[in-house]
Formats: C-alpha cells, sequence, structure tokens
C-alpha cells in the first residue's frame, strides 16, 4: 500500500526495540520549530507515553502560536534540569547543530537517534530513520507508531496531520505523494476536526504578527531580472511589534508568490550583523545547494543557513551565486 515504507523497514526494525528498551526519553527537533517539527515532536511524545516511557520534550525557542492548539504543546520545555535519559530522539533536524546554540549537547550521555527528512542524513547516530522522499516527519513517524504496536489517536493523529499540511503547504508543493496522501487517509479515519487544524494553523494570528508582516513587506526588493526577491526583519522591527523571530514564518512565501520569482529569500536578524537566512524556489532550483555552501541544509524547495554581514551584503552575495551558477 505505502510505496516508500520498503525504504524504511531496515531502520524502523533497527529502532523499534532500542525504543521498547528506554525508560526515560528526551525528544527535541531543530530550533525555531515549524510544523513539521512541532507536530512530529508531539505526536512523538504520545506514542512513547502510550509505551509507558517517561518523556520530555524540548526545544530551545518558543513554540508558535499556531501550534499551541494541539494537546502536549504547552508541556514541551525550553532546557532541562537534569540529564539523566536512556534515549534522545531528534526529529526533523539535518544535523545537531540546528537544534540551538543554547541546547545541552555536552551534559547528554545517552544515544542519539534522528528521524529526518532532509536531503542529507546524519550518520554519527545510533540509527537515522531517514527518508528525503517522505513530505514530513510526520509521513515517517506514522509507520514507526504501526511499527511499535501503538493505537492510532485523535491526538497522534491531529499531530502527524499538523506536520502534513504543514510541509506540503497545503498539499501544494512537489513533496505531496501519493504516500503522503494515503497517510493522510488513515489519519482523517480517526475522524478529528480538519477545519480545527487549518483555522488553528492559517487563521489564528496574532495582531502583533500581522503588523510585523506590514512592516516586513515594506522591504521588499527585487533583483533586476525579477527573479530573485528579499524580504528581511531585523530586530528594531520585531521589538517594535512584540514579536519573536519565529513570528516570521510564512512571511517568504509572500516573496515567492511574485510572478517572474525564482527564488526568494528571508533575512531575520538575532544578533549584530547575524542574520538566519530563509531560502524558498519554485522550480527546478535546488536552494539546499545554496544553503550547503554556508553550512545550512534543507530541501529542494526549502532550505536556510546563518550568514554574517549586512542585510545588502548577504543579498548581493546570494544574488551573484545564483545569477554566475543557477540562473539560466
Amino acid at each position: 500500500m505505502f510505496d516508500r515504507l520498503s525504504h524504511l523497514q531496515p531502520n524502523i526494525d533497527k529502532l523499534v526495540p532500542i525504543i521498547h528498551e528506554a525508560h526515560r526519553v528526551l525528544v527535541s527537533m531543530h530550533c525555531r520549530p515549524d510544523g513539521d517539527a512541532a507536530g512530529s515532536a508531539i505526536a512523538m511524545a504520545h506514542i512513547l507515553r502510550a509505551l509507558g516511557k517517561d518523556v520530555t520534550v524540548l526545544n530551545v525557542d518558543v513554540i508558535p502560536d499556531n501550534f499551541m492548539f494541539l494537546n502536549g504543546a504547552k508541556d514541551i520545555v525550553h532546557e532541562l534540569t537534569d540529564y539523566d535519559y536512556d534515549l534522545c530522539m531528534v526529529l526533523d533536524c539535518a544535523e545537531p547543530s540546528l537544534l540551538g546554540r543554547s541546547f545541552p549537547y555536552d551534559k547528554l550521555t545517552c544515544p542519539w537517534v534522528f528521524v529526518d527528512h532532509h536531503k542529507t542524513p546524519w550518520t554519527d547516530c545510533l540509527v537515522n530513520l531517514h527518508d528525503s522522499k517522505a513530505s514530513a516527519v510526520g509521513e515517517i513517524l506514522f509507520h514507526l507508531c504501526n511499527a511499535l504496536g501503538v493505537e492510532l489517536t485523535q491526538d497522534i493523529a491531529r499531530a502527524l496531520y499538523t506536520s502534513i499540511i504543514t510541509d506540503t503547504g497545503s498539499f501544494r508543493y512537489t513533496s505531496t505523494t501519493a504516500d503522503a496522501m494515503r497517510v493522510c487517509a488513515c489519519l482523517l479515519a480517526t475522524d478529528f476536526d480538519v477545519w480545527e487544524v487549518a483555522s488553528y494553523i492559517y487563521e489564528n494570528n496574532p495582531v502583533a504578527k500581522l503588523k510585523l508582516l506590514g512592516l516586513v513587506l515594506q522591504t521588499l526588493w527585487l533583483s533586476k531580472d525579477g527573479k530573485l526577491a528579499c524580504l528581511h526583519a531585523d530586530r528594531q522591527m520585531l521589538k517594535q511589534c512584540h514579536c519573536s523571530g519565529g513570528m516570521t514564518d510564512g512571511f517568504i512565501n509572500y516573496a515567492r508568490s511574485i510572478a517572474g520569482v525564482e527564488v526568494s529569500i528571508f533575512l531575520t536578524q538575532f544578533d549584530t550583523n547575524l542574520y538566519r537566512l530563509s531560502f524558498r524556489s519554485r522550480g527546478n532550483i535546488d536552494v539546499s545547494e545554496i544553503a550547503s555552501r554556508f553550512g545550512g541544509g534543507g530541501h529542494k524547495n526549502a532550505a536556510a543557513c546563518t550568514l554574517q554581514g549586512s542585510v545588502e551584503s548577504i543579498r548581493n552575495q546570494i544574488e551573484t551565486l545564483l545569477t554566475e551558477e543557477f540562473f539560466v
């Protein structure tokens, strides 16, 4: 029934006994969590607790408001008080540094496992349940849930659906596969309220976020050929609107939606001359290759990295690279 399950099965078979043997499990995901990260982590916590595990979910950043409707979101912690775990499960994170600068890397002595769908798998771990063709980590966790013999509850289904619907752009991106739709059909069979999920994710924005969007749109820059669009948010904008950097999630899509734009970039300032740079593309340009040049990574049509410099210098650097090597 599922085309990609045979690819996942060997590592699922390795991971299942490891999970069964662990008692205290730490679950984490990349900093500045999106719907895939938050949804998959919350689903994983429900799955583990159904097996009787003592579970802590950690993210160094605040979970965006539009995912707080998920049961378990309010239990996510941002720092640890002890580090005695049998297993650390890292979800939707290509490599450990993306967990954030304040993640307690050196204090955890337990084995690590990764569940991920980014282009390049992390190999320095006990197991990496990896499938770069999966629509989202939530799709992979659906199969792990079945292999662990855990009943698919509404809480699990709602969280996995959040993971998939956000990483497929509401089933608009090329990551929307037949397998992804089959998984969602199984999730919907639990009869949770689909409109409730969609309305919380897409139609529950705080006023502060819309005020920030108004400022951000005024920064719109287009290259002369119209193929590259750029938006940015600096610390002053964030402070003025009482917003965190995570509140900019989704803003980059306004730049990508412009006719003729092939790549859009969004810069979020989090220190003096230090920016998180997000990429989006449509068509054949693989922005994960661009991000990897600067120590980042991601998917073909969505990637990120961190760069130093001014908005103008970073923008010019990316424009030059795209013009010389990627734009035809």
